[in-house]
């Protein structure tokens, strides 16, 4: 693999040529936290257990990750710094188009399907006037004139929010298993017939739970029965429907030590088992393997390189190479630094790393999500990333074996809603128009601490008539590579540019910090050589670690990696 850290910001020249600092404040942070409903305990020194609105938990750790092993493969890195992004050039990508009342809590976006097969997407979520929480979970559908509006609300007034959706019991229509206020087990509701809505109660989940919390369903040993895998503090557990009691039964359960969240699941090493993948908020990645009926054996174990790694999504071989991936994202909040990792199996149960994309000062104890899918129908899935007030969408560029990635959408805050938190969004053809269109839920808070929560539908306008300013041809127009990797002494930095103009070349370390310029002059088109031997711009000699070139032209900049060993 190459080498390169590709930034595919064209029109940002500054995005890690300029030093910046990280804004987030702790002190602000854990203050609108608190406004908003929620509940801060120190549980060690700037390590934060947070209980959400709803009563989800989540622990953060605010410290920087320590005696991390530096990374020798070479990998592609996309750096981005958010705050430099021009979002006027997106946004006529998406559109606003109508309030829904409705949201789905701090972790999950509403869920989105057509349950009673009349061709009109529901919207599944809470709509809660009144503080504390309260019920009902509500279903919104779209009328005959376009408008999203209240369709159904179930009588269970201790029904929160939708934690998961799927066939369960073998009739081929959907359940949908909702939290509950004073059942913490949950409660699943069915169809009573095909194209009717999931709302006939059928049972109390079966287990004896504390909080239940990342509920996943599939068939992970492919025996047409369905499974589910999900949190139980201080337990992991993966469960199989049981057609003769109507409910789920423990088949796998292992210690979950380390405030593990979420599950990808796919066949990620092509060997026809299926494999959970999930990482945690000390930083480590598990992945537990089916290996024959009911049996489940914890087969490959990574470090990732911050704490907080409690986001994750595959997507199906997006860079074609035959190997579908899985990605895993955590933040540091000490640097400001967000990181996503693809992961490819290299053999049977063993994965690396291959691909990275660094978001600069966006850390936030909100939404958290990354997600995939083909929003422009051209076979290969776009990344959707969510934190903050930020919703990033990128769209893969690159090559097999070679990652790189452009801005496909990108929006910050919301001008008309100042003060409300995102939340996770979802995907959906809302408008039936056959684009996918973004639900962006809100958390807002009025007098008194009391909530608002609604969503706001952002239509999908017609890619093939829009201009995409980041299909430029410059960025085959200049390269910059070094040799050799790892160095000890002498790096010899090769660029080429097609004209002559102004080229800096600049040295950073992995935190964004220059450390050097090695050149700032007129050159004439053509391949060049310099070298750089290791030093400061005081010519102090450099400790061992990675390091950027920063290759910047009128047009854009390019940053390959390398790594001094002494």
């Amino acid at each position: 693999m190459k080498s390169k850290i590709f930034i595919s910001l064209v029109v940002i020249l500054s995005c890690i040529c300029v030093a910046q600092q990280n804004t987030f404040n702790k002190e602000a942070e854990l203050q609108k936290f608190v406004k908003h409903g929620g509940k801060v305990e120190e549980t060690a020194p700037n390590i934060y257990r947070l209980t959400y609105r709803l009563g989800e938990t989540r622990v953060f750790n605010l410290n920087q990750k320590q005696n991390l092993v530096e990374q020798t493969t070479d990998v592609n890195t996309t750096i981005i710094n958010i705050w430099e992004i021009d979002t006027t050039l997106y946004s006529n990508k998406f559109s606003f188009w109508q309030r829904v009342e409705l949201q789905n809590g701090n972790f999950l976006a509403p869920f989105i399907d057509d349950l009673n097969r009349n061709g009109r997407p529901e919207i599944y979520g809470f709509h809660h006037a009144e503080a504390p929480a309260k019920g009902p979970v509500e279903v919104y559908e779209m009328d005959q004139q376009g408008k999203y509006m209240p369709l159904f609300a179930y009588p269970d007034s201790g029904t929160i929010l939708v934690k998961a959706m799927g066939e369960i019991n073998g009739s081929g229509e959907k359940e949908i298993y909702i939290h509950h206020k004073t059942i913490w087990n949950g409660v699943v509701y069915k169809s009573d017939s095909t194209g009717e809505l999931p709302t006939t109660f059928d049972y109390v989940f079966y287990h004896n739970a504390n909080q239940i919390n990342d509920m996943t369903l599939g068939d992970f040993n492919n025996d047409g029965i369905t499974d589910c895998v999900f949190i139980d503090n201080p337990f992991l557990i993966i469960a199989e429907y049981n057609d003769s009691i109507n409910n789920f039964q423990t088949v796998f359960q292992i210690p979950d030590e380390f405030e593990a969240s979420g599950f990808v699941v796919g066949d990620f090493d092509m060997d026809g088992q299926t494999e959970l993948v999930y990482a945690t908020g000390q930083g480590a990645i598990h992945i537990i393997e089916h290996r024959d009926a009911n049996v489940y054996s914890e087969n490959w174990h990574g470090i990732f390189p911050t704490f907080n790694a409690y986001m994750k999504t595959s997507t199906n071989d997006i860079d074609g190479n035959g190997k579908p991936e899985f990605w895993i994202g955590g933040q540091d909040f000490e640097n400001g630094i967000t990181r996503f990792q693809a992961y490819e199996s290299v053999s049977n149960n063993n994965y690396q790393e291959v691909a990275a994309i660094e978001l600069r000062f966006i850390n936030s104890f909100y939404a958290n999500q990354i997600m995939s899918k083909d929003l422009d129908n051209d076979g290969k899935e776009e990344l959707i990333i969510s934190i903050g007030q930020v919703i990033l969408i990128l769209k893969f560029n690159g090559m097999p074996n070679n990652h790189s990635y452009k801005i496909y959408y990108a929006k910050i805050n919301e001008l008309s809603e100042p003060t409300a938190i995102f939340e996770p969004v979802n995907l959906y053809d809302l408008n039936i128009d056959r684009l996918n269109d973004i639900l962006l839920p809100f958390d807002k808070t009025i007098g008194g601490n009391q909530p608002e929560d609604f969503s706001y539908i952002l239509v999908q306008n017609d890619p093939s008539g829009i201009f995409d300013f980041q299909d430029n041809d410059i960025l085959t127009d200049y390269s910059i590579s070094s040799y050799p990797v790892p160095f000890n002494s002498t790096s010899v930095i090769s660029f080429t540019i097609k004209k002559q103009e102004l080229v800096k070349i600049k040295i950073f370390n992995t935190l964004g910090k220059e450390i050097t310029t090695l050149l700032d002059e007129e050159i004439s088109p053509g391949n060049h050589k310099i070298n750089w031997e290791a030093q400061d711009q005081f010519g102090n000699p450099l400790s061992s670690g990675v390091y950027l070139i920063c290759l910047q032209i009128n047009s854009g900049i390019k940053t390959t990696k390398t790594i001094l060993l002494k």
